[in-house]
């Protein structure tokens, strides 16, 4: 069912913003995968007490330089389901390097805040959050490879800009 729909679905609604295909719901102690069959399957337990800070997917119809499709950290006040398609609006980009096949390899997590946001509506870059919020989700990203055993470096931040372009250039490969 997903995976029909998502062949149909746009990287881009009709404003230019993106469309964020939700895999793994904020508060959720579970990282969820969508797999070959359209079904979530659970990938990762988080340790007790801890859980996703923020909602994760990716833009549908986009291929980012590590093979998969263009990885979107979503910014929303509370949860949405798994399976939903959000719009959202690009702020910036998280620079990371994670272990692939025993070589250290970009994998950026591009951040958009979910246009239907009251909490986010007013946010339009990464440097508008509140002061350590880019940092927050950094760590959450050093501690989830540290669970998984999986070498990890912080590489930088990018502006709203470089996140278009890093759209862009996912759109095109596809």
């Amino acid at each position: 069912m997903f995976l029909e729909a998502l062949k149909n679905a746009k990287s881009r609604t009709k404003n230019d913003d993106v469309n964020v295909f939700v895999e793994t719901p904020k508060g959720s102690p579970h990282k969820y995968d969508l797999d070959e069959s359209g079904l979530f399957r659970i990938a990762i337990e988080l340790p007790e007490g801890q859980c996703f800070p923020f909602s994760f997917g990716f833009a549908p119809n986009t291929k980012a330089d590590d093979g998969d499709p263009l990885d979107i950290i979503l910014l929303t006040a509370g949860t949405v389901p798994a399976g939903a398609l959000i719009e959202a609006r690009l702020i910036g980009v998280l620079k990371m390097e994670n272990d692939e096949d025993g070589k250290m390899a970009r994998n950026d997590r591009v951040v958009a805040v979910a246009n239907m946001s009251r909490v986010y509506k007013n946010i339009e870059s990464l440097s508008n959050t509140r002061e350590g919020f880019a940092w927050d989700i950094e760590l959450f990203f050093e501690n989830y490879n540290r669970m998984i055993d999986r070498p990890f470096k912080i590489v930088g931040r990018g502006d709203k800009e470089e996140a278009y372009r890093m759209l862009e250039r996912a759109e095109q490969a596809c």
